[in-house]
């Protein structure tokens, strides 16, 4: 007794043409591990989905609306009507300050100028917290 061949079974059953190429539905679906999905995003170049403060733009028109005082210091600002999440050593913005330091009251800001006399100075600058 000849048995038919496996693929001959479904010919004219279904309308896919090759059933065995497809997921066993009962097995469960294979994901890619954590550390791949970060090797992909680190060869895009995004390692998160935070928004960056890329423009150029006044320091008068920021306010601080917080602070998170932990082991990842980060601060809370509000440019424009929309917000961003800044870190230690980031500067503020582009060719704008460093923020220098974040404490609970508000966040330390340095730029660096030149003077008069050709002569690079640092600026600090204390930003509070705005109400």
């Amino acid at each position: 007794m000849a048995y038919p061949r496996v693929e001959d079974v479904f010919k004219g059953q279904t309308s896919l043409k090759d059933p065995f190429s497809l997921r066993d539905p009962f097995q469960p679906p294979k994901f890619k591990s954590s550390a791949q999905r970060k090797n992909k995003q680190r060869a895009r170049g995004i390692l998160d989905n935070v928004p960056r403060l890329e423009s150029d733009f006044k320091l008068e028109n920021f306010e601080i609306v917080g602070v998170l005082i932990g082991e990842r210091r980060r601060v809370v600002v509000k440019v424009e009507n929309k917000t961003y999440t800044l870190k230690e050593g980031e500067p503020f913005g582009k060719g704008g300050p460093e923020i220098k330091a974040i404490l609970p009251g508000g966040v330390i800001l340095v730029e660096k100028i030149t003077n008069i006399y050709g002569e690079d100075e640092f600026i600090e600058t204390v930003v509070p917290i705005s109400n």
